[in-house]
């Protein structure tokens, strides 16, 4: 363990210094998840092939450096990889950095009052990158920026053994990375561990964890399907939609050429919109390999929607109060501000086509239109 920490050290030690050779400007991105995970395969690879091909041979080059798979930084250190010029850019998920990104951790304990993928990633780049100055300032403290963020498929409880009601849920333990998740567990009795998804598989197979909320997505992505014994899908629980596909370190930002810039900016909203349908296919394929393999589907009956229902009416009021107790400013007013994007956007889909005939090239030019063309980046 001593030796692999040297080496990392010792590597992102050589990536700073590697900074500022001459000719085609270089990135080193840095990301946690397994290379096949959407937000790499479908999301930066293509990103970085279409980069450095538009750009090859003009004074606008750019090529890249990849680095998947936790090679360089997890998922708690990737942003201070990016502060401290380690790395130009990466993946981060705000609640694994919430002290230092409290705003948009916020937000993203808004994903229970969110429908679908599509929508959630078009309201929460909205308001990030429109309506959240205050998001800004957290990224800035930390010299970085972000270019915008994704969505995955709804969450679902997914548990190691079969409960055949929320009765049955008391008294054990679910994995989890959003608090307000954590929130509803907890008021079924069940106590709440902190974890990200690469985590979750070990966790339910010695029982450190009874259930996880995540994506059916994760069946076959992170493997719970060696370990998860049924999923109840009669209530979903939102989308998490806040990932920062490309947080960008802020000096190396300002000193790549305008041209520069807006050459990976323009390619941004495809980008995401290939993430966000590939997370949404993957979802196909969880269930399919999760019944390959003998996990349960389940429905249970009203008194769980119900339960979920109650929750929500108090769960505003419960983000408020935790964002508060971090000294967000102005709580109130960007979770309203969050939730009515959604809802906004839910329109904007249904007015497209509807969830089922949204296809990337629709989605790339509705996130065009309505954020990306208005942003500052």
């Amino acid at each position: 363990m001593i030796t692999r920490m040297w080496i990392a050290s010792g590597l992102a030690s050589a990536l700073i210094a590697m900074a500022g050779d001459a000719g085609a400007v270089e990135w080193k991105y840095s990301s946690w998840t397994p290379p096949m995970a959407p937000n790499n395969r479908a999301g930066t690879v293509p990103l970085f092939d279409l980069i450095t091909k538009e750009t090859k041979g003009t004074p606008n080059e750019m090529t890249f450096k990849n680095f998947m798979g936790a090679q360089l930084f997890n998922s708690h250190t990737t942003l201070a990889g990016i502060r401290d010029g380690a790395v130009d850019a990466g993946v981060i998920v705000p609640q694994y950095t919430a002290a230092e990104l409290k705003t948009q951790t916020m937000l993203g304990e808004t994903q229970p009052f969110n429908r679908d993928g599509w929508s959630a990633a078009g309201a929460s780049n909205d308001v990030l990158l429109l309506s959240c100055p205050e998001c800004v300032e957290d990224y800035a403290k930390n010299n970085a920026l972000t270019l915008g963020v994704y969505a995955g498929s709804p969450f679902v409880l997914q548990c190691a053994f079969e409960p055949k009601s929320m009765a049955e849920l008391r008294g054990r333990k679910a994995a989890g990375g959003n608090p307000s998740l954590s929130r509803w567990a907890s008021s079924h009795g069940m106590s709440t561990l902190q974890m990200g998804p690469a985590d979750m598989l070990q966790a339910l197979q010695r029982r450190t964890a009874d259930c996880i909320f995540g994506p059916k997505e994760w069946l076959f992505g992170y493997g719970l399907k060696d370990a998860v014994k049924q999923v109840v899908e009669s209530q979903t629980f939102g989308t998490y939609a806040q990932v920062a596909l490309m947080t960008v370190n802020k000096n190396f930002w300002t000193k790549l050429t305008p041209a520069q810039r807006g050459i990976v900016v323009k390619h941004m909203p495809a980008t995401i919109a290939r993430v966000v349908n590939t997370y949404l296919s993957n979802d196909v394929r969880g269930e399919k390999e999760g019944k390959e393999r003998g996990v349960k589907f389940v429905k249970w009956g009203a008194d769980w929607a119900n339960a979920w229902q109650a929750f929500l009416t108090k769960e505003p009021t419960n983000i408020r109060e935790a964002a508060e107790k971090r000294d967000v400013k102005n709580a109130e007013k960007l979770i309203q501000a969050q939730i009515a994007a959604y809802k906004k956007w839910e329109g904007i889909i249904d007015k497209a086509g509807g969830m089922a005939n949204m296809t990337e090239i629709k989605f790339a030019n509705l996130l065009q239109e309505h954020v990306y063309s208005k942003a500052k980046f």
